[in-house]
């Protein structure tokens, strides 16, 4: 494996990288950046993800597992036919790396990796269809658990409407811990997201404070599509207006849920529903 070393934050390339990492939001899903072992090696994995650098220190090189991590990515670029360049590989100083991550104890490695976006016209079904809608959601770590939860759930995409936060600034991609790249994220307009699910006759379903019925009153065998709204003020009135509201029973004490546990309550109200009696189903689930 060919790799150049840089240990001064002046470098160019150093330069770029911490243009990505400052403003993600106007590169958004074609570059990004990634920290960490275990970030790295799901986004090795994960077909629609692109690893363009790789920056790692030393120490990290000298390890046994840094040598296999960065050996796997070598090896995937050339499985994926990726233009791996001289400066795909990148030697940096300690120095160099913290001001490439936001951790406070970095891991020793980071990288740029850009993803494929789905859209809605193309968005492939593992069986019945099964989404869940993120409404002007501004906290990052909710939004990156609510991805996590919906991948854990076997949901079939995350759709993000506008005014919620970016799915790929940092936060959010460590608080998804990987499954960013395991489900697809899609952008869509609410007029358009309508549309699509009256074309496939796919239930809309919205956590609502007000609403009559509980998850647990409600058909989710049937295609649905599931929106959780902003931390403070709900799910809009746009999308209430066209949703059937849920609630979720609180038995004690508590005013409220949190907005990821909220949706991690409803995802997993939908695969119970769904695994009732089912011994496949039953038999793949871990805890």
């Amino acid at each position: 494996m060919r790799f150049v070393k840089i240990t001064s934050p002046a470098n160019p390339i150093i330069r770029e990288a911490l243009k990505i990492k400052e403003r993600h939001a106007r590169y958004r899903h074609e570059a990004f950046l990634i920290e960490g072992p275990h970030l790295i090696d799901m986004a090795k994995i994960s077909p629609n993800v692109e690893i363009k650098k790789v920056f790692f220190t030393e120490e990290f090189s000298n390890r046994k597992e840094g040598q296999r991590l960065l050996r796997q990515i070598a090896h995937s670029m050339e499985r994926e036919a990726w233009s791996a360049k001289l400066t795909t590989f990148i030697q940096v100083s300690e120095q160099v790396l913290n001001k490439l991550t936001d951790t406070e104890t970095p891991q020793g490695i980071a990288a740029i990796v850009s993803c494929k976006i789905a859209n809605l016209d193309k968005l492939n079904f593992k069986g019945i269809p099964f989404l869940v809608v993120c409404d002007g959601i501004q906290d990052p770590g909710n939004l990156g658990t609510i991805i996590r939860a919906s991948d854990a759930a076997g949901a079939d995409a995350v759709i993000i409407l506008p005014e919620t936060c970016d799915a790929f600034m940092p936060k959010t991609i460590r608080s998804t811990a990987g499954s960013l790249f395991n489900i697809p994220v899609i952008y869509s307009e609410p007029e358009i997201l309508f549309d699509y699910l009256n074309s496939k006759n796919i239930a809309l379903y919205a956590t609502d404070i007000y609403a009559q019925i509980s998850i647990y009153e409600s058909d989710f065998k049937k295609p649905v599509a599931i929106a959780f709204g902003n931390e403070a003020h709900g799910v809009s009135e746009a999308l209430l207006k066209r949703a059937k509201g849920l609630k979720i029973p609180i038995i004690g004490k508590a005013e409220s849920l949190n907005v990821a546990m909220a949706a991690s309550v409803c995802l997993y109200e939908v695969v119970r529903q769904r695994a009732y009696g089912s011994k496949k189903m039953c038999e793949n689930v871990s805890i």
